[in-house]
């Protein structure tokens, strides 16, 4: 694996000096996820990676404008503004402080969220950024190749995370409950998910370890399995095969099949939903399901948006009906129609 770090980093193949590899290696590494799988998403004619990255659509914010926490004026500032990527060929180095030693520098230029990489222009803000649109060969080998998760598992799964939430983790809680909507979708089963939080008290605290207690469960649960293998693998779940959370001391708090409730239903929350508070993405707020599987939505006119009641009570005056169609010049998402490049067969 070449790449780490956030987002940037994830897509810029400039990404800084890297220790242990002549300079000579780190100008032939092109430092991106893509290019890690090229054998998967193939190369595109400018000699980079194809990409699945995709923004075309997306309505930042929206979910925060529809509840009444962001005014009409900010959301569209944002979303003129918020661009996507530069084409890789375009990209420069990142900066401080993705390289310690530009850090140092007298009078450094912090440059956190690679905002040189963006297709924002810094020296005209006013003009609305264009987006960034996936090249749809990426997509479609992303999704053939197997490496995208449909859901369809069969196996014992115990999703097991301590949780980071207060960290600001790039490994956010909520991708636990991504998978069992996954697995929903597939065929409407989720009993061979289980879901296990072990909570970590503050930021740079002690995690405690329950992967030791997880093997032991998989191994009684497996065990199971070979004994009456006529059995389906929920009716083989061992008694502590269950949804669950634990204090910083690996102490339980609660397990049940309502300890999650609330999160992917209308029930009241349950106990550990209560206990471990998950946040959103911006791709969810923006009205992306939480399973995190649509790389290009399938898109509607601002008109059509607005008459099926996209934006809830927010009304747009003609202006900013202009604004709007200005901003997305060739329509908005439309996440209940799904991926636009899943194959049909999927």
């Amino acid at each position: 694996m070449s790449w780490r770090g956030l987002s940037p980093l994830a897509l810029n193949p400039h990404f800084g000096t890297v220790s242990g590899i002549t300079p000579q290696e780190q100008a032939d590494v092109h430092w991106t996820h893509w290019e890690d799988l090229v054998n998967i998403y193939g190369r595109a004619e400018d000699g980079f990676a194809r990409s699945a990255w995709d923004n075309v659509g997306v309505q930042y914010g929206l979910q925060a404008l529809t509840d009444g926490w962001l005014p009409k004026t900010d959301f569209l500032t944002l979303n003129a503004q918020i661009g996507g990527w530069k084409n890789e060929p375009d990209m420069v180095q990142e900066g401080c402080p993705f390289i310690e030693q530009l850090c140092a520098v007298p009078n450094p230029e912090p440059d956190v969220w690679s905002l040189r990489n963006q297709t924002f222009d810094l020296a005209n803000p006013a003009a609305v950024a264009p987006r960034t649109e996936a090249d749809p060969g990426a997509i479609e080998a992303a999704y053939t190749s197997g490496i995208v998760n449909h859901g369809d598992i069969e196996i014992p799964v115990i999703d097991w995370r301590n949780y980071l939430e207060r960290e600001l983790d790039m490994h956010n809680s909520h991708q636990s409950f991504a998978a069992r909507q996954r697995l929903l979708d597939w065929d409407g089963d989720a009993s061979n998910q289980v879901i296990w939080f072990t909570d970590v008290s503050q930021p740079g605290g002690q995690r405690y370890d329950q992967t030791p207690l997880a093997f032991q469960v998989i191994d009684e649960w497996m065990a199971n399995i070979a004994a009456n293998p006529k059995k389906s693998v929920a009716a083989n779940r061992p008694a502590r095969a269950v949804d669950s959370c634990f204090d910083t001391n690996g102490a339980l708090i609660y397990a049940g099949a309502d300890a999650w409730a609330g999160i992917l239903d209308d029930r009241d929350p349950g106990a550990c939903t209560q206990e471990f508070e998950l946040y959103s993405t911006s791709r969810i707020v923006a009205g992306a399901p939480i399973t995190g599987d649509v790389f290009k939505c399938e898109l509607q006119s601002v008109e059509s948006a607005i008459a099926r009641g996209v934006y809830g009570d927010v009304e747009f005056s003609p202006v900013e009906v202009a604004q709007l169609k200005t901003i997305f010049p060739t329509g908005v998402c439309d996440y209940t129609l799904g991926d636009s490049r899943r194959p049909a067969n999927l």
